[in-house]
């Protein structure tokens, strides 16, 4: 339904909503919520069982509290994360693919409104799920941030390999088994080694490399390796293959590697098609994307596309015992559509 809550009559609609729902969900800014008394600290006091959800780009205290903010301002460019995705200080910014802090900030609210309802089974009360954007790109960056305040070389952009160390081809410094290759017919495979005692022995092996071609000795001090030069041998080497041409030899190996796909190509791969992300709904030309938590015990589908605005309207306000003449007194009110 449609519900104008600058009017009072659509305020009084929202509250009779209120009263047996379990769930508010908003993302209107803090100065807009309290100027019509939907903030959660009003309702609260009416609705003390109501889990109140408030969904922002800054959250509710500091500077920027009624900021406005999607989540390439609030989750992307001001975390420092769009900063970080370049492949060099001196390189243009990155594209963002749109949508992705909205998106993981979503799935963390839906979370922690199951948690606040499983409180309110236990406890009788409601209580406030403060979610935003910003806070959900700071914590993405949990690793990083956490080695930046360590104090480590990687985490502080010291030594050869760093998290600000350059990602160009031809002048990058990697530890070679772990690293991003293109191969011969443009497909880039992801090495995905993370221990190098592990993985450097394998890694070499399907390269057909020895340890003193790429590391100038048999058994290298780590510390005082040419990185740059070790990922240029690696880089030739793994160019003269198609990558059709490497995954047997990897797999021969165990070379740990993954393929670097494009996104058109989702709704046609193989993994995601048998992951069950994917929904098909009747009379979409289209799947749809499910979440990507999934409950044993859920065995929901959709049935349908989803509703047009007000397309509802008349069906929740008869629920609510609004009768007909009530219901065009709203109308001529502007409080509903």
């Amino acid at each position: 339904m449609l519900l104008d809550v600058q009017k009072s009559s659509g305020i009084a609609v929202l509250k009779r909503l209120l009263a047996n729902a379990d769930v508010f969900v908003t993302n209107v800014r803090l100065k807009g919520l309290q100027k019509v008394g939907l903030d959660y600290e009003a309702l609260a006091q009416e609705f003390p069982r109501l889990i109140y959800a408030h969904f922002t780009a800054f959250g509710r205290s500091g500077p920027k509290t009624d900021d406005p903010g999607f989540d390439y301002a609030a989750w992307w460019a001001h975390t420092g994360l769009m900063d970080l995705c370049r492949s060099s200080d001196d390189a243009d910014m990155p594209r963002f693919p749109s949508g992705v802090g909205d998106n993981s900030t979503a799935v963390q609210l839906a979370g922690y409104i199951g948690l606040a309802l499983f409180h309110r089974e236990r406890t009788g009360h409601g209580q406030l799920v403060d979610a935003s954007l910003f806070r959900s790109g700071i914590t993405g960056m949990a690793h990083i941030l956490s080695q930046f305040a360590g104090g480590t070389p990687w985490g502080n952009s010291k030594g050869d390999l760093h998290i600000r160390s350059s990602a160009k081809e031809g002048e990058r410094k990697t530890q070679v088994i772990n690293a991003v290759y293109r191969c011969k017919d443009g497909t880039h495979v992801h090495l995905v080694g993370e221990n190098i005692k592990q993985h450097v022995h394998k890694v070499l092996a399907a390269l057909e490399l020895s340890m003193v071609d790429v590391f100038g000795a048999e058994k290298p001090i780590w510390r005082n390796v040419d990185w740059a030069r070790a990922t240029k041998i690696a880089e030739g080497v793994i160019s003269s293959k198609t990558f059709d041409e490497w995954v047997p030899i990897f797999r021969k190996h165990d070379v740990w590697h993954v393929k670097v796909q494009r996104f058109e190509d989702m709704f046609d791969d193989e993994q995601a098609r048998s992951s069950g992300i994917f929904a098909e709904v009747p009379g979409l030309r289209h799947p749809l994307l499910k979440s990507p938590v999934q409950l044993s015990a859920d065995k929901a589908e959709p049935k349908r596309s989803a509703p047009g605005l007000g397309q509802h309207t008349s069906a929740v306000l008869e629920e609510l015992g609004y009768t007909q003449e009530e219901q065009e007194e709203l109308r001529r009110d502007g409080a509903v559509r």
